[in-house]
């Protein structure tokens, strides 16, 4: 029996699995453990991750990435909205009112839902780790965002059902790398003692997460979690791609923003650029030959002129830490070490912010690609009978406030009540007792405003509510 956590990140994926010597990143078919999230639809058939990813400007507008986001948000979501234009293939409103994905697949128009486009890319995932285990995959652990609500999780299992995965459970990205951290970790204080605190920086390429984590021996509590949903590595691709669209559009009286295929190239290039950026202070050339209309183009830039341009971006590091701190009720001194994971926490700036801001020295001892997958894989472990793993114990935390709102008969209109706070431990179960003569609806939201578009997360509608006389006890 396999047992394996996949790591379903927004440019690209990581499968790990279970064996009895520890955790293995597995490898595909390239010999690359990194498996782009990436399909390209043809005339003939289909491609998934990197046989995808080289046909990205090619067959631009059947080539579908970045599609992570779309789980359970409407078409009118204003998240959506702003995805729009920065997007090379159609999205289009489903009848249930949800964001679809329009193609050209086998000469005819398609529309996908995200949930089927996500199990497209989990069944590559799946056959990857088949290929190497020799063996069937159904039980996994899949990796979500900790900001995700209930209807975004609730697609991402949809999705695994489609691509015939039994998943046991959907990990918070930010709680999968503090297992990775903690169950390996042999000086942990005894459960009596005061716990490890350890705050976990995670910045992708699409979101920015933090958490901070109390640790004692066999024991996670996760204290509190914070986030920018929308700062990311490719925040800061983009602030490249404007800067030279419009250099260009001066220096070669060139419209970049027009043609597609252009603006995919210049993107890539970018990409690299920064990367380069990374390890290098001094100038450096972006070069692309018979960029648009035959015409070559070529510009230079240095990481001091890229970080004075990204300062608005730099700026929003700082918030997330300040408020994980707050949520946790912990001052900068309480803070046993600081790790960061995800690509974009190798951007030099953002590591001095991050370091900076706790006054102390960052940790790097976890794989900042892989983290994610190898703390699924061991909740996998964990939770399936077929491994015996030492005894650890994951608390997670609620994301936002939750409530409950039911017409009150004694009051005229409707009361509420707030079950679940912020941060409020989780898997948790409450019993709620109301007196009523006839039958009742009952509705759950999530009481904050700050993050959630859709804030209804379900109807219950209580039937058959019998009246019972009690007799009186006696003593």
């Amino acid at each position: 029996m396999s047992v394996v956590g996949i790591d379903l990140g927004f440019q690209s994926c990581y499968v790990a699995v279970a064996r009895a010597g520890g955790i293995e990143t597995i490898a595909n078919e390239y010999s690359d453990r990194c498996t782009p999230a990436c399909i390209s639809f043809g005339p003939k058939n289909r491609s998934i991750g990197a046989a995808a990813k080289s046909q990205v400007i090619s067959n631009a507008k059947n080539t579908v990435q970045g599609f992570k986001r779309f789980h359970g948000r409407a078409f009118s979501d204003p998240f959506v909205e702003a995805e729009k234009s920065k997007l090379a293939y159609d999205i289009v409103q489903l009848p249930t009112g949800l964001t679809g994905i329009k193609v050209k697949y086998m000469e005819e128009e398609r529309n996908f839902t995200t949930e089927q486009v996500t199990a497209m890319l989990l069944s590559k995932l799946k056959e990857t780790a088949e290929s190497v285990l020799k063996k069937p995959v159904v039980d996994c652990v899949v990796s979500v965002p900790c900001f995700y609500t209930d209807a975004e999780r609730r697609s991402v299992m949809d999705a695994t059902q489609i691509a015939g995965l039994n998943c046991l459970r959907l990990m918070n990205e930010t709680t999968a790398v503090a297992l990775a951290y903690g169950i390996y970790k042999q000086d942990l204080p005894a459960l009596e003692e005061k716990p490890r605190n350890v705050v976990f920086v995670d910045m992708g390429h699409s979101s920015y997460q933090v958490s901070v984590c109390a640790f004692n021996r066999g024991k996670l509590k996760v204290l509190a979690t914070a986030f920018d949903t929308t700062l990311g590595g490719r925040k800061f691709d983009e602030v490249l791609v404007n800067h030279f669209c419009e250099e260009f559009g001066k220096k070669y009286k060139l419209d970049i923003k027009s043609k597609i295929r252009a603006l995919l190239r210049l993107s890539q290039e970018c990409e690299k650029l920064k990367k380069l950026m990374s390890a290098n202070a001094s100038d450096l050339p972006l070069s692309i030959e018979c960029f648009m209309n035959d015409v070559d183009v070529s510009g230079t830039m240095n990481r001091g002129k890229f970080l004075e341009m990204c300062d608005d971006l730099l700026a929003r590091v700082e918030p997330p830490l300040r408020s994980v701190l707050e949520q946790a009720r912990l001052k900068k001194e309480d803070i046993y070490a600081v790790e960061i994971v995800g690509g974009a926490t190798r951007i030099p700036a953002v590591k001095e912010k991050i370091s900076k801001f706790f006054g102390k020295e960052l940790s790097t001892t976890l794989n900042a690609d892989e983290a994610v997958t190898r703390g699924c894989a061991l909740q996998c472990a964990i939770l399936s009978p077929a491994f015996k793993v030492r005894e650890f114990s994951i608390t997670d935390v609620v994301p936002y406030p939750i409530s409950l709102r039911w017409n009150s008969p004694a009051e005229e209109g409707s009361s509420d009540c707030e079950v679940f706070s912020k941060n409020h431990a989780a898997p948790f179960s409450k019993v709620l007792t109301f007196y009523r003569k006839e039958p009742f609806t009952l509705e759950a939201y999530y009481s904050s405003r700050s993050f959630v578009f859709h804030m209804s997360l379900a109807q219950f509608s209580v039937q058959k509510v019998l009246l019972s006389l009690m007799a009186p006890v006696q003593k």
